[in-house]
């Protein structure tokens, strides 16, 4: 856990969620890409695992910590996706985008919750949170939760490998 509170930004975060409502919209717009519940939470951890690299959050000590959480069920005081049962009454997409209010709302809360209470509203606790809902909208969705962190590997691979070539193409 990040315990400097000097370099906790949840601002940053909340700028993770829009980025990852506009990845969404630009693949809607795109007449040529077709977009399913599954590519939104590909977008959704792959944004979360870039996030935590770049501030610094383990993601799998997030992970470790969510196995504990479910164990225990702890994890269930989160506002859940309860509108994901509806999911085949409509368009994943849609079902999608209420999950990421429904994230949002439970930030919003946890953050009145921290000021009321005196507990830390930082990145890690933002993240854990996202990460929670996201497994539990993978749960209620019937999505392989390892076969989505494979995919965000293989593209963060890929485009690893399409900017170090686009550097050495530009040094040459």
């Amino acid at each position: 856990m990040q315990s400097d509170n000097e370099d906790n930004n949840p601002e940053a975060f909340f700028e993770m969620i829009d980025s990852i409502e506009d990845d969404i919209s630009e693949m809607l717009e795109d007449e040529n890409s077709e977009l399913s519940g599954y590519e939104c939470l590909v977008i959704s951890f792959n944004c979360l695992t870039l996030f935590c690299r770049q501030v610094e959050i383990d993601f799998g000590q997030i992970e470790d910590h969510y196995s504990e959480s479910e164990k225990s069920r702890s994890y269930e005081n989160f506002k859940g996706f309860d509108s994901v049962s509806n999911l085949h009454e409509y368009n994943e997409v849609g079902v999608f985008s209420m999950a990421l209010e429904e994230i949002e709302n439970t930030l919003t809360a946890f953050e009145e919750r921290c000021k009321k209470t005196g507990e830390v509203f930082d990145e890690w606790n933002c993240v854990f949170i996202i990460y929670a809902c996201l497994r539990k909208y993978c749960d209620q969705a019937k999505v392989n939760y390892g076969e989505i962190i494979g995919d965000v590997l293989n593209l963060q691979s890929n485009l690893e490998k399409h900017e170090k070539t686009e550097s050495d193409d530009m040094n040459n």
